[in-house]
């Protein structure tokens, strides 16, 4: 089972409900609204660290899942790259997707099922894909996430399924 935590505002719980059964075979628990610490914004960058938004969420943090998602509409980074689209923290077992950058110029909703779905994969112990067209695939550029598909490759999909 999936813990989604959304931030205030958010509401995409059917679809990654939807998301969660067809790809992973997981149902997903709502727990509830999230608001984004302040203290992970950084001034300098005008963005939110991604790893201390997840780890804000040890506060609320729901021992009913095993696998926590949460969804912002916040600009996220982390040190090594000027944004990224999400982040998985495979110790804890947490994910987070950022829709700031999805939501321009293109399909919000198809971009953030990719996204959770990768997130999502490195949880279940995917690392990335070499294959351009799975999801696995590091996206660099919203135009990565857009040529990717949807869908695990079968390389992939076959360790998922050995996990």
């Amino acid at each position: 089972m999936v813990c989604l935590y959304q931030q205030e505002g958010l509401d995409f719980s059917d679809l990654i409900g939807d998301i969660l059964k067809k790809q992973f075979n997981l149902s997903l628990f709502n727990c509830g609204k999230f608001k984004v610490p302040s203290e992970t914004f950084n001034p300098l960058r005008d963005q939110y660290e991604a790893s201390e938004i997840i780890e804000s969420l040890m506060n609320y943090y729901n021992n009913r899942c095993d696998k926590h998602l949460v969804i912002v509409d916040v600009d996220i980074y982390t040190p090594r790259f000027n944004f990224i689209f999400g982040l998985a923290d495979t110790n804890r077992n947490v994910a987070i997707v950022s829709i700031h950058r999805l939501s321009k110029n293109g399909s919000l909703k198809e971009r953030l099922a990719k996204e959770v779905i990768h997130e999502l994969g490195h949880i279940l112990g995917l690392n990335h894909c070499s294959n351009q067209t799975c999801v696995m695939y590091f996206s660099n550029t919203i135009d990565d996430t857009d040529r990717k598909g949807i869908d695990l490759c079968e390389k992939c999909r076959r360790k998922i399924e050995g996990i």
